[in-house]
C-alpha cells in the first residue's frame, strides 16, 4: 500500500469517526424523544372503565400480527427525553417502571421493574418506525404490554 493511499484511508476513517462522534454528542446533549404506552390486551370488549381508550389503529395492527389478542386498550402514555449517558426512569404504573438507556445509533436498552424487583432486560433497535414490546400475562386470558417507540424530534 502506498503512503498516499494509506493517508487517504486514514483521512476517510477520521472523517467518519468525527461525524459519528458529533452526531452522538448532539443526541446525548439534546436527548431522543421516546414514548412508552401501557396497553391492556384482551379478547373481550372493555369494561365500564372510562380511563381505557382504544389503542391507535396503526399500533393495533402491528400488535395483532405478533400477539393473539384482538382488542388493545391504552391505559397510560408517557413521553420522555432519553440521553446516552444515563438511564431515564419512567414510572409506568403504581407497580412497574422502566429504565431506558440510549446505547447509540437506534439501539435502546430497557429494564422493567415490577413491585420493586427486576423483571426483564431488553435491547432492541427502534429504527424506522420499529417498536419494542415488553409484555406479561394477566388474569382471565388477558395481558399487559408496554409499547416503546422513538418519536420524531420536536421542531
Amino acid at each position: 500500500m502506498s503512503i498516499r493511499r494509506f493517508l487517504a484511508c486514514l483521512t476517510a476513517l477520521l472523517g467518519v469517526l468525527f461525524f459519528n462522534t458529533a452526531r452522538l454528542s448532539a443526541a446525548e446533549s439534546s436527548g431522543i424523544r421516546v414514548e412508552a404506552i401501557l396497553v391492556w390486551a384482551t379478547q373481550v370488549a372493555k369494561t365500564n372503565d372510562a380511563s381505557l381508550k382504544e389503542l391507535e389503529p396503526q399500533l393495533t395492527r402491528k400488535l395483532r400480527k405478533a400477539y393473539k389478542w384482538d382488542l388493545y386498550y391504552e391505559v397510560r402514555r408517557k413521553e420522555v427525553m432519553v440521553s446516552g449517558k444515563e438511564a431515564t426512569k419512567i414510572p409506568i404504573s403504581e407497580k412497574c417502571s422502566l429504565d431506558i438507556k440510549h446505547l447509540g445509533e437506534e439501539r435502546f436498552e430497557v429494564h422493567l421493574t415490577g413491585k420493586g424487583k427486576a423483571v426483564s432486560r431488553t435491547v432492541e433497535s427502534l429504527a424506522h418506525g420499529h417498536i419494542m414490546v415488553v409484555a406479561g400475562d394477566d388474569k382471565n386470558d388477558t395481558a399487559w404490554l408496554i409499547v416503546i417507540r422513538e418519536l420524531p424530534a420536536k421542531k
